[in-house]
């Protein structure tokens, strides 16, 4: 299975947001520390874009929806052990779920999940780890990558070449 890691910018987002990302930054360590979100690659489309699948503060919780990645963007990671259908299994069951900003804050500071509620690494590493609750995201970047390979490059690659 694919995972998409978020390093972009956030430039289009409100000042409360972009705070909100920076101050998730700041508190980051490691080599990871610019990864902000990620998202489960569920389907590459032939026009270059693909089906993404997560929870999202933006989208008010668990969503998929069809996107256009910007290289610029994204770290992609394949973890050939994890199973895209274990994903798509966690999206029936969960999609429209709330965003659980409690949780992820819970990651970075003391405090507890909402078990109603997702957040994105928690989401997309449900189906593949007992506690994704307890990674942040440069964390959970790290984890996808002791499991699978950076293929970023050929990943972006393979879409410009399909559009």
């Amino acid at each position: 299975m694919l995972i998409a890691h978020y390093i972009g910018n956030h430039a289009a987002d409100g000042l409360a947001a972009r705070a909100g990302w920076a101050i998730t930054r700041y508190t980051q360590a490691g080599p990871y520390g610019m990864v902000t979100h990620c998202e489960a690659i569920h389907e590459e489309l032939d026009n270059g874009e693909v089906l993404i699948a997560s929870a999202s503060l933006r989208d008010d919780g668990v969503r998929a929806k069809r996107v256009r990645m910007n290289p610029a963007h994204w770290t992609i990671v394949d973890c050939p052990a994890w199973d895209v259908g274990k994903s798509v299994d966690l999206m029936l069951k969960t999609a429209g779920k709330g965003y659980d900003l409690r949780g992820a804050l819970a990651t970075r500071i003391p405090g507890r999940q909402d078990n109603a509620r997702w957040f994105c690494n928690e989401w997309v590493g449900a189906p593949y780890l007992p506690a994704s609750h307890t990674f942040g995201p440069h964390q959970f970047c790290a984890v996808t990558l002791a499991v699978g390979t950076d293929v970023t490059e050929q990943f972006f690659k393979n879409r410009k070449a399909a559009k």
